[in-house]
């Protein structure tokens, strides 16, 4: 599976040209094998860490291929600042005051019923569960693979629009797909690895549904609705991200994921909000205790350190 970009200026950009392998790697000529060799890894990352505009990576074995160029100089320099100092601490205080936040509110009450047992987390765990007996049950997993596919050659569609881009081509079958566009941006590229296009269209439609014709089971269905497509959209983005995606590499590896880390926290905030289950407020303050713990956790690090090197 790969995902080839064309950097050329006269030509559009292509993004997420999937080829989706039926029982093996070699049914597919223009897949790369599996298991890769040392050489060949070590050759793709050689290739991606080069700051000349002229290297190149591509994730299929023909030479045909256009390559993607990483990022250079000052830019790449620039985005290597900014996830280390920003990015990674942002992603690691987020997780840790959501883990604070939903310990503290794990003996509160949601809709007049104990935490654990409310309906949009009750239900969302038993859509989260339905999900994982499909995924080890491998039951229907081609056709998941497929849906996913599709909705991340949607959403690079979708992104491209937004930003006033046209789409010149979308190609979907059953062997893969890609995306033509005129428009090239860092959202349009990582859009489908934080954006949970079939989560979106399940809620708004049972939102809908709900509105106009409201009916008891609706938040049943909705909350393991969500449930299920969070789930499959967390696991598909984890499962394609180490599968060599130009999307990634040429905007900055390390970057790239922690942006996918910050939008993916940041969405699923805005969700548990949007459920009743998270108090900004309350967040807020679990924030700022993360980020006070955290402090004192280094400074008790640092303060070690000296007094073991001191005392050597």
């Amino acid at each position: 599976m790969m995902l080839r970009r064309t950097r050329t200026p006269s030509s559009p950009v292509e993004h997420g040209d999937w080829r989706i392998p039926l029982d093996k790697p070699e049914d597919a000529e223009h897949l790369p094998p599996q298991d890769m060799g040392v050489w060949r890894k070590l050759k793709l990352r050689v290739a991606y860490w080069q700051a000349a505009p002229a290297a190149s990576h591509t994730a299929s074995v023909q030479d045909d291929e256009p390559p993607v160029v990483p990022v250079a100089g000052w830019t790449r320099a620039l985005r290597l600042l900014l996830a280390w100092g920003v990015l990674l601490p942002l992603s690691i205080l987020m997780v840790y005051a959501l883990l604070l936040h939903l310990y503290h509110h794990a003996g509160a009450t949601v809709g007049h019923k104990s935490f654990w047992l409310s309906v949009p987390v009750w239900y969302s765990l038993l859509g989260a569960g339905a999900f994982i007996s499909l995924v080890i049950s491998r039951v229907a997993l081609p056709v998941m693979v497929y849906v996913y596919v599709v909705g991340h050659e949607l959403t690079h569609a979708i992104a491209a629009k937004l930003c006033l881009g046209k789409v010149q081509t979308l190609s979907i079958d059953l062997n893969g797909g890609y995306v033509e566009t005129d428009t090239d941006n860092l959202f349009i590229a990582l859009s489908p690895y934080f954006v949970p296009l079939w989560m979106c269209i399940w809620l708004l439609f049972f939102w809908c549904i709900n509105l106009l014709f409201p009916f008891p089971e609706w938040a049943a269905w909705f909350y393991a609705g969500f449930g299920f497509w969070w789930s499959f959209h967390l696991y598909w983005t984890i499962w394609v991200i180490p599968r060599e995606q130009p999307d990634m590499l040429e905007n900055g590896l390390l970057f790239s994921l922690l942006i996918v880390l910050v939008m993916n926290i940041g969405i699923l905030l805005v969700v548990l909000y949007a459920f009743g289950v998270l108090s900004p407020i309350g967040y807020g303050h679990d924030l700022v205790v993360a980020a006070r713990n955290t402090w004192q956790f280094l400074c008790d690090v640092y303060a070690q350190l000296v007094q073991a090197a001191r005392s050597c």
